[in-house]
């Protein structure tokens, strides 16, 4: 329990003065070589709302699933999502999805309670394969921003819908940007107060934002939407906006 309490409030890279992209194997890097328990924590300190987010995700992947439902968690990181989707969900099991060791080496202790209803998939999620329409579910939480072109995007909900059961729900919680230059100001600054409101200093504030810009590749809901429509989905809407921050569901 101490351990927990001694943990950071934020990590990631060191403010760097370039702001180059980094590249998929340098993020890679990055959550192999990190404290992975820091990204186990119940309620990160730097992303407003989250409880009340992943309860929302659950329950309402929850309407579209029956008995048994079989889930895919992209992205899975140390499986926090997955942890709120087994509780509220009992009979379900998730298939976890990261390519950082590192990141699902935590997954054991953090569905310690729910061993045989779950694996996991040390995979790029943009590579892995599944069969089709064989699942009930797919969700991502802060992940699919690593995604670094919409060719890419699209190409991935391709996948996901192939994965999909007929009426059946993808639900992603991420990071977006505004639809203007001038909106995501708005969204940045906002998600700025936030930090300041929780106390974060200057300089962590420096590095979260740092981080974001050179890791992370956000894009607007109207594009997602628009990708999400062109490979088939039928029944698409926001379920929760909070500044930069979103939850979107798409239906097959």
């Amino acid at each position: 329990m101490n351990n927990k309490k001694n943990l950071p409030k934020y990590s990631g890279p060191q403010i760097i003065a370039n702001n180059r992209l980094m590249t998929k194997n340098e993020i890679k890097e990055r959550f192999n070589n990190e404290t992975a328990s820091i990204y186990s924590q119940s309620d990160p300190l730097w992303i407003p709302e989250y409880k009340s987010a992943m309860n929302l995700l659950v329950t309402t992947l929850r309407r579209y699933c029956t008995e048994g439902a079989r889930f895919i968690d992209l992205g899975a990181g140390t499986g926090n999502a997955s942890l709120y989707a087994l509780e509220t969900i009992p009979t379900c099991s998730v298939i976890l999805v990261d390519f950082s060791e590192n990141m699902l080496n935590e997954v054991e202790h953090v569905l310690a309670k729910y061993k045989g209803q779950f694996s996991i998939r040390n995979e790029d999620f943009h590579n892995v394969k599944f069969e089709s329409e064989a699942y009930d579910g797919v969700f991502s939480t802060f992940a699919l921003h690593h995604t670094r072109s919409i060719e890419k995007y699209r190409k991935l909900y391709q996948k996901i819908y192939s994965w999909l059961k007929s009426n059946r729900a993808f639900i992603c919680c991420d990071v977006v940007e505004g639809d203007s230059q001038i909106l995501t100001h708005i969204n940045e600054q906002g998600w700025k107060a936030f930090l300041e409101a929780k106390n974060f200093t200057e300089q962590e504030i420096k590095k979260i934002f740092s981080n974001y810009h050179r890791e992370d590749s956000p894009i607007s809901l109207r594009k997602h939407f628009d990708c999400l429509i062109q490979v088939g989905f039928t029944k698409i809407d926001v379920l929760w906006k909070w500044y930069n921050f979103a939850m979107y569901i798409a239906v097959k």
